[in-house]
């Protein structure tokens, strides 16, 4: 999400042409709401941050809060991974996706990879690593 807002490279061009086809079938977390609105900030793109929030509330994209057996879920995973690095964000994503059987949209490749719904199994990810432009 933070990509679309930079306003530069492929990595950007990607993420507008991503989110723009997807539109309304992108579901956006509470905690990834803050959490992409403080990172925007902090990189100096207040005007970004605001934007990202207007199109939320717009209907854009879907603003949603977990329910209390995905939130359950997120603690679980923290919890399970909590030396991973794994933060509530994407936690909640995981837990959230797994309820309800849907693709992940990240490019923390990182913790996806260092963690798993269950044994054997992965994080059903919409982009692969090798699909993300290089900056």
């Amino acid at each position: 999400m933070s990509a679309c807002n930079r306003r530069e490279g492929r990595r950007h061009d990607f993420a507008v042409r991503l989110l723009s086809a997807l539109g309304r079938r992108v579901i956006v977390p509470w905690p990834v709401y803050v959490e992409v609105h403080l990172v925007l900030r902090a990189r100096g793109h207040a005007r970004g941050a605001l934007v990202f929030a207007h199109a939320l509330l717009d209907g854009t994209h879907v603003l949603d809060r977990p329910t209390d057996a995905e939130h359950r879920r997120a603690l679980q995973l923290l919890e399970r991974y909590e030396t991973a690095g794994l933060d509530l964000g994407d936690a909640m994503v995981m837990a959230m996706a797994e309820a309800r059987k849907a693709l992940i949209l990240t490019w923390d490749f990182r913790h996806f990879r260092a963690s798993a719904p269950a044994r054997g199994r992965h994080w059903p990810l919409l982009v692969q690593e090798h699909e993300v432009p290089a900056p």
